[in-house]
């Protein structure tokens, strides 16, 4: 699916381009957020604290979080802190060293759309949609979840 997304790497242009941008998190502090009348976004380290994003949270329509490498997981705490400490409400986006078999996890914490390259097996992706219909940790989503099994010792 085509991304409507411009991604800024590097220095941040004066002004920015009019349209949908995403800039590196370490430049953010570089721009006058309250004065741009279209969507921004930010792709936020998995090595820095999501409080940092506070005084912008409210200004971003998209937070891409990235994990980069499969054994780094840091980006799932990042997801579910930025929904349920900052409250943010926008896209929430996963991007890097990812497997379709993660799907279910991401979406659970919150994130809302996944970059895949275009090496991907789609297919695989939309199946992982639909591999689990019940769960039973807790998520963002608010779901009803199954009350656990019963064990008797």
């Amino acid at each position: 699916m085509p991304d409507s997304w411009t991604v800024i790497e590097g220095d941040v242009p004066s002004p920015l381009p009019p349209e949908s941008v995403i800039v590196p998190f370490a430049h953010l502090s570089e721009i006058d957020i309250n004065t741009i009348s279209h969507p921004l976004g930010v792709l936020f380290p998995c090595d820095q604290d999501v409080d940092a994003l506070k005084p912008y949270v409210d200004r971003l329509e998209l937070i891409v979080l990235q994990f980069p490498a499969f054994k780094d997981g840091r980006a799932f705490s990042q997801a579910r802190k930025i929904r349920e400490q900052l409250k943010f409400m926008g896209e929430l986006r996963a991007t890097g060293h990812l497997l379709s078999d993660q799907y279910q996890f991401l979406i659970r914490v919150g994130f809302t759309t996944v970059s895949v390259p275009d090496t991907a097996n789609i297919q695989n992706w939309q199946k992982a949609m639909n591999d689990f219909t019940e769960a039973y940790q807790p998520s963002v989503l608010g779901e009803k979840r199954l009350s656990g099994l019963r064990w008797k010792v």
